[in-house]
């Protein structure tokens, strides 16, 4: 039976756990960084809505 651990390919730790141990190659743990940082940029983006709202409200002024 397969030891149960914490890794996960959705943290940097997990990802290079696995590199090394060839559960995942490189050009996976690349692909799954990339995904990474494209999640954390999406949310630090400002809501769409926001956008619209700001963009409505200099145009009042």
């Amino acid at each position: 039976m397969a030891e149960e651990t914490d890794e996960t390919v959705y943290d940097e730790e997990g990802r290079n756990e696995m590199v090394d141990d060839a559960e995942i190659s490189p050009e996976e743990e690349g692909f799954m960084q990339g995904y990474d940082q494209a999640a954390e940029e999406k949310e630090n983006e400002e809501p769409e809505d926001d956008k619209k709202e700001k963009k409505e409200d200099n145009k009042e002024e």
